[in-house]
């Protein structure tokens, strides 16, 4: 090669190299602080949807794939017999209602009794001391004074049987009269029990949407005698999704909750999802198999285990780039920050610090769903900050 070849070629070599090094920098910071891998896919809450209640579907509002909101009827099943159970439990109300009025008629009548038998008791006292003042003067016969005697006795003794059957009334009301309303008694509650179930029954033979989402994997057709159970469709809500990637326990050394990610799903090749690292699994996929291995055998071979790791999207996903559950996923997690902790849930701190501003019976998911973003500077300093 002539000289001058040699010197361009050289000059070529340099110039390449010096171009090399600022990509090549690059590359090598990236991999220093970023673990990947490709082995996460999208998850989420998948409500399935059944029955409380036994019937023939009558009426069907949804179909494959189709998008309902919370509360929206998905189906309604014959409510003809549960109709007719609320309207015996109705009546079985009005005679448990007949009963108490009869009981307070008898209550009356029993009082009414107690008056008479005291009136006529105090009679036959009056009859036996006059008897008996006349006996003393000799002037009444012993068979008159006896007649006295004996009504006496006979009077106390139908005072007493009236009051007996006054407090037998009463006990039959259950409690006293007074110290409570009118119907407020055991036999009109548990009639009233009765009807308030019957009413739940026929009510839970139109079954709506629990949440907002997709219909999917729908089982049921008009004319199907469903029983209670039985997996009737699914709602895949779309707006609480998330990652869960298996790293290799060897990539996890400076993983920690509330560091950064970026989410490439394979169904749309160049777009980045903006994620962070919500949790870490206390346990290897393996060891949540249905087969664990057993180690403790004589033919050991020691495999790198995989620990699932949950991500969180930072907001919600384009409307023309949805997510799916179940699609593949690259990610990867930036460790240049390792201040989070390892045991610790940013969706748990965050509920658990407007558990008290939030409204009642609103849950983790119902959070998520309203606030799609958990900051990673809302995680707590350490795992001791997290209220047990």
């Amino acid at each position: 090669m002539k000289p001058v070849l040699r010197k361009i070629f050289l000059a070529v070599v340099v110039i390449g190299l010096l171009l090399a090094i600022a990509p090549a920098w690059r590359y090598f910071r990236f991999f220093s602080s970023h673990v990947s891998t490709d082995d996460a896919y999208v998850d989420g809450t998948v409500a399935l949807v059944s029955s409380r209640v036994s019937g023939t579907v009558t009426k069907l509002f949804v179909e494959e794939n189709w998008r309902v909101k919370g509360g929206e009827p998905l189906l309604v099943l014959d409510p003809r017999d549960y109709q007719v159970r609320v309207d015996e439990a109705q009546a079985q109300l009005q005679r448990a209602q007949q009963s108490v009025d009869q009981l307070y008629a008898q209550i009356d009548s029993a009082e009414a009794g107690v008056t008479l038998a005291t009136s006529q008791m105090r009679q036959a006292q009056i009859d036996y001391d006059r008897a008996a003042k006349l006996n003393k003067q000799g002037v009444v016969s012993k068979s008159y004074f006896d007649n006295a005697s004996t009504g006496l006795r006979v009077a106390i003794a139908d005072r007493a049987l009236a009051v007996h059957q006054l407090e037998q009334a009463r006990a039959a009301l259950g409690g006293s009269v007074d110290d409570h309303d009118r119907y407020d008694r055991p036999i009109v509650q548990q009639a009233k029990a009765a009807l308030e179930m019957a009413k739940l029954d026929l009510s839970y033979t139109e079954i709506r949407a629990p949440l907002s989402g997709i219909v999917t994997r729908k089982s049921v057709h008009v004319g199907n005698r469903i029983q209670p159970g039985e997996p009737l469709l699914a709602i895949v809500p779309t707006d609480r999704l998330y990652i869960t990637a298996n790293f290799k326990e060897t990539q996890l050394t400076d993983v920690r909750v509330g560091q950064p990610v970026d989410i490439e799903a394979d169904i749309y090749p160049g777009h980045v999802y903006k994620g962070h690292v919500d949790s870490i699994s206390m346990g290897t996929g393996a060891a949540f198999a249905l087969l664990p291995p057993e180690n403790a055998t004589g033919n050991w071979v020691k495999v790198v285990q995989r620990v699932p790791v949950k991500i969180v999207l930072n907001e919600a996903a384009p409307a023309d780039k949805p997510l799916r559950v179940g699609l593949s996923v690259d990610v990867s997690v930036d460790i240049a920050d390792t201040s989070g902790p390892l045991v610790s849930s940013t969706l748990q701190h965050q509920y658990q610090e407007h558990q008290q501003e939030m409204a009642p019976g609103m849950g983790p998911e119902q959070l998520q769903t309203r606030n799609q973003t958990i900051a990673p500077g809302a995680i707590p300093p350490s795992d001791a900050t997290i209220k047990q």
